[in-house]
């Protein structure tokens, strides 16, 4: 069309649903948010309180008489669906209460239209739960889901291969946003999972906004303009401590003693040292130690303690594609199973190809080792560390709409008290004794923290970077 403003997005993963409650991965959370709107609004910087955006009012809090936490908002009266139907409470908390990970911790209703949450478990920072992507209001219309956002998925949206997906401008949406339409088109790696396509569709101008790349890649790219925020996210390689053998943390240990984590980071980036990850919190959401140095000759004596019967073989799940905290899944993982192999377990990776496969997998339970990672959806450290350590965040067939990576299936109810104070009270102190108690446990092993990395061409106009890494287009614009 003559005239049309279209930002042609490049990512490594395609698009996989505009269902903000099955959102999983990052490319197709970056996709929801232009369709789909919160209650809040995620803060502009750290230590900035999220704004109120379908709502009028911050949260209010309630009298209680049995002293659960209780909270009211009204909403706004000028929100309309993308087919035109105003928004109401009911609208709002019938969405709401579709969301597993919402209904863990609140319940939802509506009085004198203005919507009430009860909380099941005290959380001060209730606000920045209702600013994540799980909680995008749908309205559902003829099978489809409606939004509020800027945009809405256009008449075929995805394309048959699936690796194309176009939104188009909301008509109803209260300020016209001034790019037309957004293409996200995705450029698998090749077969060594090396980015190159992306890559030489940038440099092409093909593609004109991504971030999705490394910090390395990208610095590969001329004419465009680069952006590096502090990482969001932590690549991590969890132990399945309900399969046989990883059960015992003596074995769990040496497995993370026999893994240089420098060494891992000098695959990606000039400035290892500063990637290497020393525990699971990204730099992003504080710093800490986990204890966990490399030390294969300890790693070795672990394993020959009484007691102590090594497993002979364990798989090794890969996450399906690049990820800002993992640019190359399959590289770690071969230099992950070497590692461990040199302990005399052998280790056979599991690649996927998709999301589908990815977390059916991990649903199943059925893998030793795992090598994903998470990247931060709020900046409260709390929902990072629920997210990866929390039981109700150990994936199940029965919690697909569940937001979580607790790959480990860490089952601790002493880490979950702790979460729970850390809810109530975010102490430093006793976040940091957590951390440490991980790192004794080691359900887990931080890897790599991730940069968060943006690239644009000169055309593109308005942007400034956000320190969740997911940015709202409709603030952009395109040049003539």
């Amino acid at each position: 069309m003559a005239g049309t403003k279209t930002l042609h997005v490049g990512v490594l993963t395609p698009v996989n649903t505009l269902d903000p409650r099955e959102a999983q991965d990052y490319v197709t959370a970056l996709a929801v948010m232009q369709v789909f709107e919160t209650p809040y609004a995620q803060p502009t910087a750290t230590g900035r309180p999220p704004e109120p955006l379908l709502f009028q009012e911050r949260l209010r809090q309630e009298p209680s008489t049995d002293g659960a936490m209780c909270y009211s908002a009204a909403i706004r009266p000028d929100v309309r669906f993308s087919n035109g139907t105003p928004m109401t409470a009911r609208h709002v908390a019938d969405s709401l209460a579709k969301a597993a990970t919402l209904r863990e911790q609140a319940e939802v209703e509506v009085r004198n239209d203005r919507l009430f949450f009860r909380l099941k478990r005290p959380n001060a920072r209730f606000d920045l739960v209702l600013a994540r992507r799980f909680c995008g209001v749908t309205l559902e219309v003829g099978g489809k889901l409606l939004g509020t956002g800027p945009y809405v998925a256009a008449p075929g949206a995805a394309s048959e291969s699936g690796k194309r997906m176009r939104l188009v401008r909301n008509p109803s949406y209260r300020k016209p946003p001034a790019i037309d339409e957004i293409v996200f088109q995705t450029y698998p790696p090749d077969a060594s999972g090396h980015p190159e396509a992306l890559i030489n569709a940038l440099e092409a101008g093909e593609v004109d906004f991504t971030n999705i790349l490394s910090r390395e890649d990208i610095m590969r790219v001329k004419n465009v303009r680069r952006w590096t925020e502090p990482g969001s996210s932590t690549a991590i390689l969890y132990l399945n401590t309900q399969r046989p053998g990883l059960g015992n943390v003596l074995v769990r240990r040496a497995i993370a003693l026999s893994i240089d984590r420098l060494e891992v980071a000098k695959m990606f980036y000039a400035s290892a040292t500063a990637f290497a990850a020393t525990c699971l919190l990204p730099p992003m959401l504080g710093r800490g130690s986990d204890g966990l140095a490399f030390d294969p000759a300890r790693a070795r004596n672990l394993l020959t303690a009484p007691g102590v019967t090594p497993p002979e073989r364990l798989s090794l799940l890969l996450i399906f594609g690049p990820r800002p905290y993992l640019p190359n899944p399959r590289r770690v993982g071969e230099y992950i199973a070497a590692q461990i192999e040199k302990l005399g377990i052998a280790v056979d990776l599991v690649p996927t190809t998709t999301s589908q496969e990815y977390y059916a997998k991990a649903q199943s339970g059925e893998y030793d080792l795992a090598l994903a990672g998470w990247i931060t959806d709020t900046l409260d450290p709390v929902d990072f560390l629920e997210a990866t350590l929390g039981t109700a965040s150990i994936p199940m067939p029965h919690r697909q709409s569940v937001v979580g990576a607790n790959l480990g299936r860490w089952n601790s109810q002493e880490t979950d008290d702790v979460l729970s104070r850390l809810r109530q009270e975010p102490r430093e102190d006793v976040r940091s004794t957590l951390l440490r108690r991980i790192g004794e446990e080691v359900p887990l092993l931080p890897l790599i923290y991730g940069a968060t990395i943006f690239a644009h061409s000169a055309k593109v106009k308005n942007f400034s970077p956000s320190p969740l890494g997911k940015p709202n287009f409709a603030d952009l614009d395109l040049q003539e």
